[in-house]
């Protein structure tokens, strides 16, 4: 038998062959039985069905495995992809050559619908609830940072991927901070970790972020102390002794924090001065008072007037004619801080004579004595 096709003209042809062997042409016999319809219909819907079948099979594997990983997401909830942050949070350790954490405290979020006072502190938590998946530490340091929340009225406190011991000693700052100055609750709304963008700082206050609705209203501002991963996050360089020729005498790495909340105590008494306790919600109402509450305590006057409040009773008392450089100077090096202008700083000065009030009690200088006796004056 040969090929029907004239170009291929091929003559080895098996008399049971439908097709060329060579141009794949139909043959004379391959003609007459396609020309049978039935035969047609037998061949197409045998491969067809079978191929049907394997998609449907394949569907049903593909539905299968979704019902399986999401029953796998609803039991073991986010920790599903647990490891992948964690590979994550190693390659971005590797980068920086030291460890970090996960954590953003830099967010922002648009378009929210803020109602009242309980709305705002609700998003400040969920904030840091949402990326609780990202830290990697022991149980036993989130039991420790709720307490704090619950014992000093602050929505958020996280010390995601700090030791046990580490978290143990800023607690116990805490702890000595509100014994210290009992007044202070209500005005703090978060303390956590973050990655710095420079390392120049160990903690660090912050008055006013602009955390929600920053183009409309109503807003959400956050207050709070930033707590630098570089240091408190690895144990070869906070185990290291602290430069604190800088600071008041017995400084630690931890008890920098106290300087920091030596910061928000000053801005406290400011909020009890126009009587407000907090800057956390701002609306059409109140957002001139918060403006101009902010911008009096960053230019420094209002420190500036406690200090010298502090430095005129330390003069009447002592009988002493220290300018406000040395009143500064005899607390700390830090104390006595410069601006670019030349012009002390004075809400450092303040911050170190709390934080000498933190370390030595009763037993501190007398020159932080005369500007904690004005702060606690101004907390009543």
């Amino acid at each position: 038998m040969k090929c029907l096709n004239q170009k291929c003209n091929v003559i080895d042809i098996d008399k049971n062959d439908n097709f060329c062997h060579k141009c794949g042409h139909y043959t004379s016999k391959g003609y007459t039985f396609l020309k049978d319809k039935n035969n047609v219909k037998r061949i197409l819907n045998g491969p067809t069905i079978k191929q049907r079948n394997k998609l449907s099979i394949l569907v049903s594997l593909f539905a299968l495995s979704f019902i399986i990983f999401t029953g796998m997401i609803i039991v073991r909830g986010d920790d599903l992809f647990k490891p992948f942050f964690y590979i994550k949070k190693q390659m971005i350790n590797y980068s920086y050559g030291y460890k970090t954490s996960l954590m953003n405290t830099d967010n922002k979020y648009n378009d929210v619908d803020i109602k009242d006072y309980d709305d705002a502190i609700n998003i400040i938590k969920d904030d840091f609830i949402k990326q609780d998946i990202l830290c990697f530490n022991e149980g036993a340091v989130s039991v420790l940072a709720n307490s704090i929340e619950r014992d000093y009225e602050i929505p958020s406190v996280s010390f995601c991927d700090m030791s046990i011991n580490e978290s143990n000693k800023i607690k116990d700052v805490i702890d000595k901070m509100y014994e210290l100055f009992p007044n202070i609750n209500g005005s703090l709304t978060n303390i956590s970790i973050t990655n710095a963008s420079s390392n120049d700082y160990i903690a660090r206050f912050q008055p006013m972020y602009q955390f929600v609705n920053i183009n409309s209203y109503n807003k959400v501002n956050k207050t709070q102390i930033l707590i630098n991963s570089y240091y408190f996050l690895n144990e070869d360089i906070i185990s290291k002794p602290i430069e604190n020729s800088l600071y008041v005498e017995d400084a630690t790495w931890e008890s920098t924090i106290a300087h920091e909340y030596g910061h928000y105590i000053s801005f406290v008494t400011l909020l009890h001065k126009y009587g407000i306790d907090n800057i956390t919600l701002v609306t059409k109402d109140n957002e001139e008072l918060i403006n101009r509450i902010i911008d009096e305590f960053n230019d420094g006057k209002y420190s500036l007037e406690i200090l010298s409040t502090a430095l005129n009773n330390y003069n009447d008392r002592y009988e002493k004619e220290l300018t406000i450089l040395e009143f500064a100077s005899s607390i700390s090096p830090y104390a006595a801080s410069l601006d670019e202008e030349g012009v002390l700083i004075a809400d450092e000065t303040i911050a170190e004579a709390i934080h000498d009030y933190y370390l030595h009690g009763d037993n501190m200088k007398d020159q932080s004595k005369e500007i904690v006796s004005v702060i606690s004056t101004l907390l009543w």
